[in-house]
């Protein structure tokens, strides 16, 4: 049996830096002649409920948009993905998350939903092993390029999900590394290759755990 590859997720808020630490760590992973594959999450081109969310992500108004309908939609948007997922976990291919369960969460909790009823519509996906917060002040963000482009990316927005993120990073501290994202692309980098070589190295485990009710409240 090929060693389970391990489930790294990458999350902060939107302009924090992980599409682009992303792109790094699959970079110095291959040159070490390590399997991966990258996911982005939301997957937009996922063909039941890719279309909805990229047109609501380019055209939508207000935050408050049909909330509950769409907490649901981007959580089905991970639900479609994780068998391709854990096959290729099973397969000893180490997968990498820009975005996860966290991200869906912060987002719906700052929309205002209950917390109880939006969790339980993510119990039971595969638990990352690592995940690899950027950390940076909202405020931060907003002078980089590209910011207020979509809906979600208005500052009162962007503070309250930066809150309900961090509360949910420092719940899972026993998976979750709080990097300073505030630094250089490069020192960032050193940071997050430092970390993943001291995952890589350690005991693996070959069951993929999954998220319960305790691991998000």
């Amino acid at each position: 049996m090929a060693k389970r590859g391990i489930f790294i997720v990458l999350e902060g808020i939107d302009r924090s830096g992980k599409t682009t630490q992303s792109k790094c760590l699959i970079d110095y992973l291959m040159k070490k002649g390590l399997k991966t594959h990258l996911r982005r999450v939301p997957d937009r081109n996922e063909p039941l409920t890719g279309p909805a969310i990229d047109k609501f992500l380019q055209t939508a108004t207000s935050v408050e948009q049909s909330k509950n309908t769409l907490h649901l939609l981007f959580s089905a948007n991970r639900w479609a993905i994780i068998d391709e997922i854990k096959s290729l976990l099973n397969d000893g291919i180490i997968v990498i998350c820009d975005r996860y369960v966290y991200s869906g969460i912060s987002y719906s909790l700052a929309k205002g939903l209950e917390r109880k009823w939006v969790i339980s519509s993510d119990v039971g996906l595969p638990k990352p092993d690592i995940v690899l917060f950027f950390d940076i002040a909202p405020e931060s963000t907003r002078a980089r390029d590209g910011f207020g482009e979509e809906v979600f990316e208005k500052k009162s927005f962007q503070d309250i999900v930066y809150k309900e993120m961090k509360k949910l990073m420092l719940k899972n501290a026993d998976i979750c590394k709080i990097i300073n994202a505030n630094r250089s692309v490069n020192e960032i980098a050193k940071d997050v290759q430092d970390i993943i070589s001291e995952k890589l190295n350690s005991p693996s485990v070959q069951t993929i755990d999954y998220l319960t009710e305790d691991n998000l409240l």
